[in-house]
């Protein structure tokens, strides 16, 4: 009976210490937030920031919501992503044939030009005064956000399953960079229910339970 009362005890133990560590695991502090750009092998470059969590009511928190019901009208937000994008377009446009004059090539003007790819379209004119006129620039971009878990590198991580809840943007446009991310989540507060204290708690008491059950 003894040898019961011993292993029940050990078990409450154990269960209430795996209650901790598993509360230590969900609210670990992350302290890389660096923008990756990481390629793939269709060549495209995908953007990941690890995910930063703010608690409700916190000054993270207040800032963010304000942003988000400033810039884009919502309120109570749960989560805000700022985006910043860059666009290089490197090109060249002919512009027609050109006219000799005394053996010295020269563009007739007013002279209009278009050119059209996948990924950009500019249109315009440059005028009698040499003065160059953009009519349209369109630069078409769909962006892919998600947000998930990604498996932490090295032995012991896989090992243990370890994860980082990651924000990841791709954009179809190889002219459009993303340069700045930041995201948010702001994280309710739990009920009391939910709590590691009330968790330990249950665990302790069903020890107690059991070895009283046991005598």
């Amino acid at each position: 009976m003894a040898s019961v009362r011993y292993e029940l005890i050990i078990l409450a133990a154990f269960v209430a210490i795996l209650l901790v560590l598993i509360k230590c695991n969900s609210d670990g502090v992350q302290s890389d937030y660096t923008l990756k750009h990481t390629m793939y092998e269709d060549s495209i470059v995908i953007a990941s920031q690890k995910k930063i969590i703010a608690q409700a009511g916190s000054d993270a928190a207040k800032q963010a919501q304000q942003i988000a019901e400033l810039e884009v009208k919502v309120k109570n937000a749960s989560e805000v992503v700022k985006i910043e994008t860059r666009t290089i377009i490197k090109t060249q446009i002919k512009l027609g044939d050109t006219v000799m004059v005394q053996g010295k090539p020269y563009i007739q003007l007013p002279k209009p030009f278009l050119k059209q790819t996948e990924w950009y379209t500019i249109g315009g004119m440059i005028n009698r005064l040499g003065w160059l006129q953009i009519d349209s620039l369109v630069i078409p971009a769909k962006f892919t956000y998600a947000v998930g878990d990604t498996m932490r590198t090295g032995f012991v991580n896989r090992l243990l399953k370890k994860k980082d809840t990651v924000v990841r943007l791709r954009v179809d446009n190889p002219n459009v960079q993303v340069v700045g991310l930041d995201n948010i989540y702001i994280k309710q507060d739990k009920k009391w229910h939910q709590t590691t204290a009330f968790k330990v708690g249950v665990g302790v008491l069903i020890g107690v339970v059991a070895v009283k059950a046991a005598k």
